[in-house]
């Protein structure tokens, strides 16, 4: 492994084991998959201040672009940002397309993941994770 990624309760429970040998990214926020997948908004379950507490290199966030509560996580990620790089803290972001129009193929076409990656980068991250894109364009129109 290059470096771990979690949520607060298992990077705890392996950030004293595991220190200075393998770079920890304390993932910031959560959703889980009880309701319909369409729209989903995360749930910040931790704040920068945890992740220096467990001497992290990084946070961890996760975006989906096209939903319609966007605006929210995009806000909450921008202040995150500003914390993180005032710490000297990496930030890196999972951008997800999910909702509005966007077919289920659509979400992992080539303008769609391109377009998510470019919100992503003008949001602050060092590092951006998208899932690999499809051939497919599925663009609307006035995109």
């Amino acid at each position: 492994m290059s470096a771990y990624a979690a949520p607060l309760g298992f990077i705890e429970a392996g950030a004293v084991e595991f220190a200075g040998q393998l770079p920890l990214i304390l993932k910031v926020n959560s959703h889980d998959s009880l309701l319909d997948e369409r729209n989903p908004i995360t749930a910040q379950t931790a704040t920068v201040a945890d992740a220096l507490r467990l001497g992290c290199a990084a946070i961890g966030y996760t975006i989906y672009p096209g939903t319609a509560p966007r605006r929210e996580q995009y806000e909450q990620l921008r202040e995150l940002v500003r914390e993180a790089r005032a710490a000297g803290l990496l930030v890196v972001v999972w951008s997800y397309p999910r909702g509005g129009d966007l077919t289920e193929e659509g979400e992992t076409a080539l303008a769609v993941v391109a377009y998510a990656a470019q919100i992503t980068a003008q949001l602050g991250a060092h590092l951006i994770k998208v899932k690999l894109p499809s051939a497919r364009i599925e663009l609307h129109e006035g995109v």
